[in-house]
């Protein structure tokens, strides 16, 4: 039967619980929402330690009622100190957590409504005091009454001056976290400003660097005359198509990149006689995926230049893969393998630098040599 009881009276404080949620979901912003949240966390934590500290405190505001006025029964005065602890608890939580509201109104307007309250509790006081007793409430002392009025004045006064200086610092606080949380925002924004800027210049300084070498590939089949000129041009045709819509382009795909890579390549097959040969593996599911702009395109050129050039001949092989959460391009070359150290050219550099400045340090670029001859370049970026 016990049982039964409790978990009846549970789900009927459950329900209570789940109204009042919805009550202040309805009434309160989603920031005065969280505050009341925590508070409703830490009595929900604590609840058997405030508990106990209630206790003490009405058993010793019951002392000390008593002391004053020794003819009221202890329970009499512990029950009077209760609730005057519960009404001053209930008080600061309201101007702690309400700091909003308080704020707003001027202090004589706080000043005023506690005075009228505490007079007003002073008479229903007496009142119940007359009710009790038999008495009418016009036999009651009259000096008693006064006095008890000039307290309920004073502490009206006093818990007034508390409530709203309690009120006004936590707005204070409030103000300085919003001004702090703006000035990070800010700073935040003229940070990824600057990334943008940053990126936007790397990536300036990477088409001259491409387009200068393609230029002069080009320059250099015409004056030989090779028959291959209409092949060539076509090619660069569909690579201008292509690079030209990125030149300020935040970002690409790896299919599109994947176009740039195939149409030099071309170009430089044809220059170099058939004796460079390339493949470009990019699944479909990854053509799709967002990728830094002409990033594969200096890999590939680094390539050429520092590998396949210098003994006339080689294959290119390009490649991307998906493993977790990271993506991995890979450009490998078989030619003569890492000749200085690694990184020092200016454009891996650049590369790295571009990379930095999108991904931070959730991305990299890694050359290494390959187990025959040549060099493997792998870009590294979140998926």
């Amino acid at each position: 039967m016990a049982t039964n009881l409790w978990t009846r009276a549970k789900a009927y404080f459950v329900r209570i619980e789940e109204c009042g949620d919805a009550w202040a979901r309805r009434r309160l912003t989603a920031e005065e929402y969280a505050e009341a949240s925590d508070l409703d966390r830490l009595i929900k934590l604590h609840f058997w330690k405030w508990f106990a500290m209630f206790v003490a405190a009405t058993l010793v505001g019951g002392l000390i009622v008593l002391g004053i006025s020794p003819e009221m029964s202890f329970a009499k005065a512990a029950v009077g100190s209760g609730v005057v602890i519960l009404y001053a608890l209930a008080a600061v939580a309201s101007a702690w957590y309400g700091y909003r509201k308080w704020a707003k109104h001027p202090f004589w307007y706080i000043l005023g409504i506690f005075i009228l309250l505490m007079l007003a509790g002073t008479l229903f006081g007496f009142s119940i005091s007359s009710f009790m007793s038999g008495r009418a409430f016009t036999d009651l002392a009259w000096e008693r009454v006064a006095r008890g009025a000039s307290v309920a004045l004073l502490l009206g006064i006093g818990a007034s001056a508390v409530l709203l200086t309690i009120a006004r610092l936590r707005q204070r606080e409030a103000l300085q976290r919003a001004a702090r949380l703006e000035a990070e925002a800010e700073r935040e924004r003229l940070a990824r400003q600057s990334i943008q800027a940053e990126l936007k210049l790397l990536q300036a300084q990477v088409e001259p660097h491409f387009l200068f070498n393609t230029l002069a590939n080009i320059r250099h089949l015409v004056q030989t005359g090779s028959p291959d000129a209409v092949v060539m041009l076509d090619h660069l045709i569909r690579y201008l198509r292509t690079a030209l819509p990125e030149i300020r382009a935040e970002g690409s795909t790896l299919g599109r990149e994947a176009d740039l890579a195939r149409a030099y390549l071309e170009i430089l097959r044809i220059r170099m006689g058939g004796t460079l040969s390339f493949a470009i593996d990019i699944p479909d599911e990854l053509a799709r995926e967002p990728f830094p702009p002409l990033m594969v395109i200096t890999l590939v050129e680094n390539a050429i230049k520092h590998g396949v050039a210098p003994q006339g001949r080689g294959r290119v092989d390009i490649r991307a893969a998906k493993q977790g959460d990271r993506i991995h391009v890979t450009v490998e070359d078989d030619g003569r393998g890492l000749q200085e150290p690694i990184g020092q050219g200016i454009g891996l550099a650049n590369v790295r630098e571009r990379l930095r400045a999108i991904f931070g340090e959730s991305a990299s670029l890694a050359l290494s040599g390959r187990d025959g001859p040549g060099t493997r370049a792998v870009i590294e970026v979140p998926a």
